[in-house]
């Protein structure tokens, strides 16, 4: 996770790509696929999909879909959207439909007179806002079941402002080297109209595809329409080929950044007048698609531009500024992102998922298995990288680990598949500051962790509204939130502490970094415990203490305050650090302590037989906690 989602955005994205995202939706005729094949399959000849109502969180006047399916032949998928105006709900629209050999938009029908909503081939443009949607898909299974991989769809507010992102150097500074193609390079019934498919036939090249230009073009032409350039036909061609795809809107350049950090290059739609694009092939276009594949190191976009000619025109570097304006401005930021399956991030949409070194069913709670790696909260990044059955094997991008080779990344385990969701994390908002709090979502309550954030929406006081993954709106005392300031005070370290002693009393317990157990008996490992305070003063420290002891800066004894960490090795001459507690200042410790089997307050002099005045970072210490003391090095440290 790279950029945090702006709340005052234009476009929202919704992707159904998990079980957990289609929750609440109303099937017939469907059964579930394993997780690395999508969504659902056909068992009947005829199913049918409908989702909930999907809020958005703000109002919007115009909606795109886009799908992905395996139809055979004989085989269709029809998708359709309503929408929710003030007065009521919409009447059905088709957006078209996926047969075997490609996508169909409805026939044009002018709209009728005073009607709110008409599709414009691959567009459901609104005469006044929406707050809500729902999509229902119609399926017929052909010579063999149709499979549902994902469904999409974006939505975006004419009137939400455009400024562009401001531009800071990261990983998404670097050039993709997508193979050039040119729509030139066809012929002459083709060439003038071909910007999509030649885009999408460089992205399909980058992912292993290599097709003819030709060949892309008429395979993902609009069945109905005949247009090169209906954005969820070149989207459900990409997906006949295995390829994860969707149409969407992004709010700005560092959406796109996003996607180039992670080695996905971005299918983009501008429309400029003369003038307005530097160095553009075409002097002027109502629309045209083209290809960003990095940027340069002053935040300037490397576009592979099909109206070029030939290898050398065909990459040119685009003015950041200038290009903000033409696709985000005048195309309200449109996209296909289409790539490989995995690797991808997700989003964990249950109160605490478990982290485990493989794939292997738990009957019950075992407070000292080693197995049990960590415990990952509801709105944590996971990257997933590849599946297996109903498990998945991820980075908890939030939990850093260091690896041999001198490389930091996430942490890595095997969780359940259903834990995921496809929705964007919540970004910077409040963070959950009691150890379990309750959210009123409608008739149903939810309980979250400690160190769990949330997204705002508004404060009445006493009372806090936030908006949930699923795009719902819950309330939740305000006293249960913290919002960690901007810079570090005197105030974050007592928030340290006092998180740190929610979970005095409870159970040790291997790999935990939760609030929410199964048992309220249960707590934390060493580890977790700093983990869970930390991220009450806005700060993700690594999951595990020797990893937590490589990011901290050293600090002396007389450098030491409240909330600073202590250090310990396994032994006298192991570099290796295996566990730590919180400083809480004169002579005291918070600890989870495994040999003592809970969170537990202590001292320097009860732990170690002498007070923190007669000890300094490096010592070898005596550590009289054990039946037979044990001989170990300590180091002090501090994130502060």
């Amino acid at each position: 996770m790279l950029h945090a989602a702006n709340a005052q955005a234009m476009n929202h994205n919704l992707l159904h790509r998990t079980p957990l995202d289609a929750a609440g939706s109303r099937t017939a005729g469907l059964e579930r696929l394993p997780f690395q094949e999508g969504l659902f399959r056909t068992k009947a000849a005829t199913a049918s999909l409908e989702s909930r109502d999907l809020e958005t969180p703000f109002a919007f006047d115009d909606l795109v879909g886009s799908l992905t399916a395996e139809v055979p032949a004989g085989g269709e998928v029809e998708m359709s959207v309503k929408v929710r105006f003030e007065d009521g709900w919409s009447d059905w629209h088709s957006l078209g439909s996926l047969r075997s050999d490609g996508w169909s938009s409805p026939p044009s029908v002018p709209a009728a007179e005073g009607a709110p909503a008409a599709v414009d081939v691959d567009t459901l443009k609104l005469k006044k806002k929406a707050s809500a949607f729902r999509y229902r898909l119609k399926l017929k299974a052909g010579k063999k079941p149709v499979r549902l991989r994902s469904v999409a769809v974006a939505v975006s507010d004419a009137e939400a402002p455009s400024a562009p992102s401001p531009f800071a150097p990261g990983p998404w500074v670097r050039d993709l080297g997508l193979s050039p193609r040119s729509q030139g390079d066809a012929q002459e019934k083709y060439k003038h109209d071909i910007c999509s498919p030649t885009s999408l036939a460089m992205v399909l090249e980058h992912w292993g595809r290599k097709l003819d230009l030709e060949a892309v073009a008429v395979a993902a032409q609009d069945r109905g329409s005949l247009l090169y350039g209906n954005w969820p036909a070149n989207v459900a061609y990409a997906g006949s080929l295995g390829l994860e795809g969707r149409v969407a809107r992004l709010e700005s350049l560092a959406g796109v950044e996003d996607e180039i950090a992670h080695g996905r290059p971005v299918i983009v739609s501008v429309t400029f007048s003369e003038g307005e694009l530097p160095n553009s092939p075409i002097k002027k276009t109502r629309g045209h698609v083209m290809v960003v594949g990095g940027f340069t190191a002053e935040g300037d976009v490397i576009a592979y531009d099909p109206a070029g000619k030939g290898k050398e025109g065909v990459r040119r570097v685009y003015p950041r500024a200038a290009f903000h304006k033409v696709w985000r401005g005048r195309k309200r930021g449109l996209c296909y992102l289409i790539g490989p399956t995995f690797p991808r991030e997700f989003t964990v949409g249950v109160p605490v998922a478990d982290l485990w070194t493989k794939p292997v069913r738990r009957s019950a709670v075992k407070l000292d298995d080693e197995a049990h790696l960590s415990q990952i909260l509801y709105g944590e990044v996971v990257t997933v990288l590849e599946a297996k059955g109903e498990w998945v094997r991820v980075r908890a991008e939030e939990q850093e680990s260091f690896l041999h080779s001198g490389d930091w990344q996430g942490y890595p385990g095997w969780m359940k598949a259903d834990a995921l969701t496809s929705a964007s994390p919540p970004g910077q908002g409040p963070i959950v500051r009691v150890r379990q709090a309750l959210l009123q979502r409608g008739d149903d309550l939810l309980t979250l962790s400690v160190g769990t954030r949330l997204s705002f929406v508004s404060d009445s006081g006493t009372a806090t509204v936030v908006r949930l993954l699923d795009g719902t709106l819950a309330e939740i005392p305000s006293a249960s939130l913290y919002r960690a300031p901007a810079e570090p005070t005197a105030a974050s370290r007592a928030e340290i502490i006092r998180t740190a002693e929610l979970f005095l009393g409870t159970s040790y317990y291997w790999g935990g970094r939760s609030g929410v157990q199964s048992d309220p008996k249960v707590g934390v490992d060493c580890s977790g415990l700093v983990s869970l305070a930390y991220r009450i003063h806005g700060r993700d420290v690594p999951r595990d203490s020797h990893e937590q002891k490589l990011h901290a800066r050293p600090a002396r004894s007389a450098e030491l305050q409240a909330g600073d960490l202590i250090f310990l090795t396994d032994d006298e001459t192991s570099e290796r650090i295996t566990h730590v507690m919180i400083f809480t200042g004169g002579d005291g410790l918070i600890e989870s302590r495994k040999s003592s089997g809970r969170v537990l307050r202590t001292t320097f002099l009860e732990r170690f037989g002498s007070p923190l005045t007669a000890i300094e970072s490096g010592d070898v210490v005596s550590d009289v906690s054990f039946a037979r003391p044990r001989r170990r090095r300590i180091f002090f440290g501090s994130y502060f």
